[in-house]
């Protein structure tokens, strides 16, 4: 008698026993044909372990066939953020990666090799340290800091005013530091901010410098439009004997300074109430003592608003216990601000500085920034345009305690 036995129950459970615990990983971006820059390039993937592994235990990256850097798991089991780093001699040139994945037991598995992705320039390294510095009335110089070697050039955007939208205004070439800008407004705030560019993209934007917020030396003489009536001028009282100070203005139809006030000794600030609507000064200051008269400060132009408005009104604080926070609110008595500015100061001798800007139409703020048994003092105004404000509100004060 012939027997025939047929064993294939043995068959199976070695091929499962062969998968049990493989780990997997598919590579997700970059992939075959993408572009990579120079520089540190992140790699998305998806990796895990097998039925009834031990858990992954660290990856290895292979840049053209040649192991490159070795990864870890993350302590907590999470798989660690993998980078294609990628140095200048591989610029204009076409590479392969891929990346193997290990487990803990000691099996591992490699993604599908990645193929044909182009390494181009990193973009460049944004600019720092904007400076504007004013040349006259009409000129503004601007200096910045070149910190990439990889740039093809660099663009300068502006806006004018503060509600105003940005735009680019000159394109300039590689390792520039510096330009002017000329045809301005006496009369307007200007704002600035400069990136460099290559064919791989833009740098992020330096910091923003504005035409308003210039220093004037050490009188630093500021000046701003309270509505069509009033110039309120400040500057930083340095000098030690003085008597008091002279205010100057020039006359709108000749433009020559004339001497319109004095102030005591002292002062840092002074209301010019003489002033027409829609009509455009400069100002500056000197000190005098017995016997002699200062040079002048830096000179500041300022145009007045169209119209007189109304500030805001019934500003009230009422201290929240619960989540230790301050809530404000007023009286919006103006259809033509473009927003509300709140102001705080710390005790009775502190200065008034600004703390929060609101959209137009909002009449709350709720001030979270409050420290326990302190007093702090609070006032509102509105902006109406290009250093043009309402009147201050009311000023409430309100004690935290312990």
């Amino acid at each position: 008698m012939l027997i025939v036995a047929v064993l294939f129950g043995c068959v199976e459970s070695l091929t499962n026993n062969q998968q049990t615990g493989n780990p997997s990983i598919e590579i997700e971006k970059p992939v075959t044909g993408d572009t990579v820059q120079v520089g540190s390039n992140l790699v998305t993937y998806t990796a895990a372990e097998g039925t009834g592994g031990e858990g992954l235990s660290f990856y290895e990256v292979y840049l053209n066939n040649k192991f490159v850097k070795r990864y870890d798991q993350n302590t907590d089991g999470t798989s660690p953020d993998i980078y294609l780093d990628i140095d200048s001699t591989f610029l204009g040139s076409r590479i392969s990666y891929l990346v193997k994945v290990y487990s803990k037991s000691s099996k591992s598995k490699e993604s599908k090799t990645q193929e044909n992705i182009y390494v181009q320039d990193k973009a460049p390294d944004a600019p720092g340290n904007l400076i504007l510095s004013k040349l006259n009335d009409f000129t503004v110089n601007l200096l910045w800091d070149d910190n990439s070697k990889n740039e093809t050039g660099f663009e300068l955007w502006r806006k004018d005013g503060g509600s105003g939208t940005y735009r680019k205004i000159k394109t300039l070439p590689a390792g520039t530091i510096s330009t002017d800008d000329t045809g301005l407004s006496a009369f307007a705030d200007y704002f600035y901010k400069v990136r460099a560019f290559n064919n791989s993209g833009y740098s992020d934007f330096s910091n923003e410098v504005s035409s308003n917020s210039v220093n004037g030396g050490p009188w630093n003489l500021k000046a701003e439009s309270i509505g069509a009536s009033v110039v309120h001028l400040e500057w930083t009282d340095f000098a030690v004997n003085e008597l008091g100070f002279i205010i100057e203005r020039t006359d709108p139809y000749t433009n020559n300074f004339e001497r319109i006030a004095t102030a005591s000794r002292g002062s840092t600030e002074y209301d010019d109430n003489t002033v027409s609507p829609s009509t455009g000064y400069r100002y500056r200051v000197a000190y005098y003592t017995s016997t002699s008269v200062s040079g002048y400060s830096n000179e500041v132009s300022i145009s007045t608003y169209y119209t007189d408005v109304q500030a805001p009104s019934n500003l009230t604080a009422a201290y929240n216990q619960v989540n230790n926070s301050v809530q404000l609110d007023w009286t919006d008595n103006s259809v033509l601000e473009k927003e509300t500015i709140i102001e705080r100061k710390t005790g009775s001798s502190g200065s008034y500085s600004e703390y929060a800007r609101v959209a137009m139409d909002e009449v709350q703020l709720i001030d979270y920034g409050i420290q326990k048994d302190q007093t702090y003092y609070y006032r509102v105004r509105q902006s109406l345009g290009s250093n043009a404000y309402t009147p201050y509100s009311n000023e409430v004060k309100i004690v935290i305690p312990n």
